[in-house]
């Protein structure tokens, strides 16, 4: 457990992306969290490691804050994104109780943001000052290689408000979304479209969401990237979707943040 502040924000990067490269190196997983702050004092990084080690009491937790940007850094040694989420939501409550936030708190994790690179903590670092005074909400950082453009997404679900939410947010993305109401639909603009990525639920009426994923996986060559969006959460249903060609599998209620992670994570696979 280390707290230590820093006075350059190249060094702050730099040592961020050593300690993140050696947990990686270790663990092949780890954490970051990076927040504007509105105070320059350091104390409250002890009360914060603190604060994070009442949860979670095994937790290998480096802070780092930087004064003159004032921005705060935690690297979560051996940390999966979906842990590194959660303890975000326990950062920003100590922040935010402290009134310490001012803007966003930025979360990646390695390796679904790929390796850890300096470029990549460097992105990091500048993203956290340019939210200074935005809105305090959690940011899931995933870095977008310079030479891809976004994708199109397929989404077949039969609830209207389920697909328009999902629309709404992977087009603030940038994503280009089509949407079908059944199986066949999906089908019949999966053939007309050539989405990158199908969404799709199980539940379907004509075509049902299995049956969906096979013809696609025929169409494609067994290539289809297809993400399942579900309330069934049974082993069953989950082993049967994977046979018939699923990439992944999401269960509902769902994290819209981690659904883009995964979308993400197929897109560049």
């Amino acid at each position: 457990m280390t707290v230590m502040v820093q006075d350059s924000v190249h060094q702050f990067s730099r040592q961020l992306y050593r300690l993140t490269r050696e947990g990686y190196a270790k663990n092949e997983a780890c954490g970051v969290m990076l927040a504007a702050c509105t105070n320059s004092n350091p104390r409250f990084l002890v009360q914060l490691q603190s604060y994070l080690a009442k949860h979670e009491p095994e937790l290998s937790t480096e802070c780092y804050y930087d004064e003159p940007s004032r921005v705060l850094g935690v690297v979560l040694e051996g940390r999966s994104l979906a842990s590194t989420h959660y303890l975000s939501l326990v950062c920003k409550e100590f922040l935010e109780h402290h009134r310490l936030l001012d803007g966003h708190l930025l979360v990646a994790a390695f390796p679904e943001a790929g390796e850890p690179e300096e470029s990549i903590v460097s992105q990091l670092v500048a993203a956290a000052t340019q939210t200074r005074g935005r809105s305090r909400e959690i940011r899931i950082f995933l870095e977008q290689p310079a030479n891809r453009s976004a994708s199109s997404i397929l989404l077949a679900d039969t609830e209207e408000t389920s697909r328009e939410f999902i629309k709404l947010r992977l087009e603030l993305k940038g994503y280009e979304v089509y949407e079908a109401r059944d199986g066949s639909e999906a089908l019949e603009k999966f053939s007309m479209f050539a989405p990158d990525v199908v969404i799709t639920e199980l539940n379907l009426p004509v075509l049902d969401g299995y049956q969906l994923i096979g013809r696609i996986q025929e169409e494609t060559d067994k290539d289809g990237k297809v993400i399942v969006l579900t309330d069934k959460q049974t082993t069953k249903d989950m082993n049967r979707a994977f046979e018939m060609g699923a990439s992944d599998y999401v269960t509902k209620p769902f994290s819209i943040s981690e659904l883009e992670w995964r979308i993400r994570k197929l897109q560049f696979s």
